[in-house]
């Protein structure tokens, strides 16, 4: 039996007056830490304990976080984390460097995409339509509640001093650098009115059920920036199949939308495997270094083909001799970035805030990427929420029952 569960259960039940859970069932840890889905015969809750949490943001932002989202998204068709209680105990209670906290929330309805990615049309639109609707809301909030904001040219600044930092480890093909040194330095494309954004969109922060997005989780680096950011994040979640009703469906509910938003979504999505380079030369992996060049070399051939392939910038000339990148290392680049280094995923039946019967996962295989067609929009950054109205989900019962509390 889980110890770390059992310890999270015991702390749980003492956080909330009036909540006495009779019943506990472990959930899937996904980034947090130790979860635990607490109930009674009239409420269940989500006890969290962030032993895990890397993230710049700490959990008084995602509460103050949730606090903005219900004043900017009040008829959204999808929802977020609700936070109902919050402690801090010392780290040897659960083993950890630093003390814990540990969280009380309502039960999201759905569950996490996980590692297969979103194939099917209708749930890419709807995570289009909720990033519509996310990105269409006016900053001020965000900005007047301290969370940062980040201007348009500060964002071209960060990616090309990332760009420089790349150049000089001398991993990344020399035509590869020059093609995103001449997209990010064009003038036009960061011509746009910053957004509030998701800012931390992964497989785990994404709930659903078959159809649609039921909601978004880890919200708490919400903040004003380059509504591309989440578009690029989401891009890693969707199959290629799918991504250009993605986009399609993104322009359709966002029509303010600035005209190179999807370009630059494009781009950033491509910078992600410079950035995983860059993560393994801080770290001084050696493995996923020749990993992260490796997959440089085969998105290069992708797009430049063996002939324009010029070898390794800043000095490695020499070893551009060795670089052959199979085919099929050289397909899906674009999506390499959410799978790499991992064969076709075991799906495991887990436990979840809903039903088992309400959980869908597709078991789709992924298809060469297609870029789409940029089209034009009006430059004006929209300051109304665009949103479905919103429709009421059934309460369901928890999963089986693992654990009584005496």
């Amino acid at each position: 039996m889980d110890n770390k569960a059992l310890k999270l259960t015991a702390i749980a039940a003492t956080m909330l007056d009036g909540f006495v859970p009779t019943k506990w069932t472990p959930l899937p840890p996904l980034d947090a830490g130790v979860r635990v889905l607490l109930g009674n015969d009239d409420q269940q809750l989500v006890a969290t304990a962030q032993t895990q949490l890397d993230r710049s943001a700490d959990i008084g932002s995602a509460a103050e976080a949730g606090r903005i989202y219900e004043t900017m998204y009040p008829h959204a068709d999808f929802t977020w984390p609700h936070l109902r209680a919050i402690t801090e105990v010392d780290a040897d209670y659960f083993d950890t460097e630093s003390p814990t906290t540990v969280t009380l929330t309502d039960p999201l309805p759905g569950a996490p995409l996980g590692d297969v990615p979103i194939a099917d049309t209708a749930r890419a639109s709807s995570l289009a339509q909720a990033l519509a609707t996310l990105h269409s809301a006016a900053p001020e909030p965000v900005s007047d509640a301290g969370f940062p904001v980040e201007d348009p040219s500060r964002s071209q600044f960060l990616i090309l001093e990332r760009l420089d930092q790349a150049a000089s480890t001398g991993r990344v093909p020399s035509s590869l650098l020059q093609h995103w040194e001449e997209e990010f330095e064009k003038v036009a494309l960061w011509h746009f009115l910053a957004a509030p954004i998701h800012g931390s969109l992964d497989e785990t922060s994404v709930y659903t059920d078959q159809e649609r997005v039921l909601a978004l989780a880890e919200i708490g680096r919400l903040r004003v920036a380059d509504p591309a950011i989440d578009l690029a994040a989401a891009s890693a979640l969707i199959d290629p199949a799918a991504l250009p009703t993605f986009y399609e469906e993104y322009r359709n509910s966002r029509p303010r939308a600035d005209e190179h938003v999807i370009a630059r979504a494009e781009l950033l999505a491509e910078f992600a495997v410079l950035d995983w380079l860059l993560e393994a030369v801080d770290s001084g992996d050696e493995t996923a270094v020749e990993d992260a060049a490796e997959l440089l070399r085969s998105f290069n051939e992708v797009l430049f083909g063996s002939a324009a392939d010029e070898g390794a910038a800043a000095g490695r000339e020499d070893e551009t001799e060795d670089a052959s990148p199979s085919t099929e290392a050289s397909r899906d680049t674009t999506s390499a970035t959410a799978a790499a280094g991992t064969d076709t995923p075991d799906v495991e039946a887990a436990i979840t805030e809903t039903e088992a019967s309400d959980v869908f996962i597709p078991r789709a295989q992924s298809s060469d990427v297609s870029r789409e067609d940029e089209s034009e929009f009006e430059s004006e950054l929209g300051s109304q929420v665009s949103t479905e109205p919103t429709r009421d989900s059934e309460d369901s019962d928890d999963g089986e029952e693992t654990g009584r509390i005496r």
